[in-house]
């Protein structure tokens, strides 16, 4: 900071003083603000620290269970909400994400130290301005963002669904494929069977079935047509 000629006005207490101007600002104090000014700063480097060491805290946490990382329980989400989603092609994903996310957090790693050495030498030599603090904030930001989204990795869902297989489970009988089931045409059922659907010819109605494809019994005798 560089001592102004004549009186001038401090920026704190509004008094023509002798002031000393701000390199990274560029107020004006006289000398009694000017210490007030200093530790403002330096609180405020303070927090700059404070949030490094939060976030390192952060990187160890994904480091040491990768698993837990958002792009990971995104998969793992889909995974749950997909119905009949075939595992071996989630895990394929798995493999992918946490390959290309162990490259991005030691970039991330790399860049964390190069910014804590900043950070270190600025406050050995006491030497920074506003403008650092808000470049060290900036950077910070920015890390924290490429953990948590890196911008090389996109995830996308086939809004197509996958076709699984139809079949038939019936109390202890095996499990047939519909298409697997023969029925002649001159087959009848036993007396005492019940119609529980299609019993009023073809069509969209509640009582009605149009180009059947599935039919399920559960255990407890539930009968789910599938239509």
């Amino acid at each position: 900071m560089s001592q102004a000629s004549g009186g001038t006005i401090c920026i704190t207490c509004g008094k023509e003083k002798a002031t000393f101007k701000c390199g990274g600002c560029s107020q004006e104090f006289c000398f009694n603000h000017l210490g007030d000014h200093k530790q403002e700063l330096s609180k405020q480097f303070d927090e700059v620290e404070l949030n490094r060491d939060l976030f390192r805290q952060t990187l160890t946490d994904q480091t040491d269970k990768p698993q837990k990382h958002p792009l990971i329980q995104q998969i793992d989400t889909w995974e749950r909400d997909s119905i009949n989603k075939i595992r071996q092609k989630a895990e394929e994903a798995r493999q992918v994400v946490l390959t290309h996310i162990n490259g991005s957090i030691r970039q991330i790693e790399s860049r964390l130290n190069q910014l804590t050495d900043q950070l270190r030498q600025s406050r050995e030599e006491n030497d920074f301005f506003e403008t650092d603090l808000q470049r060290w904030n900036y950077d910070l930001t920015q890390l924290k963002e490429e953990l948590t989204k890196p911008s090389n990795i996109n995830l996308h869902q086939d809004a197509t669904p996958l076709i699984t297989r139809i079949s038939i489970d019936v109390a202890s009988c095996k499990s047939a494929s519909l298409n697997e089931l023969k029925i002649g045409v001159s087959a009848r059922w036993v007396q005492n069977g019940i119609t529980v659907a299609g019993g009023y010819d073809r069509g969209n109605g509640l009582n009605q079935l149009l180009n059947p494809w599935g039919l399920c019994v559960d255990d407890d005798q539930t009968v789910d047509g599938q239509r």
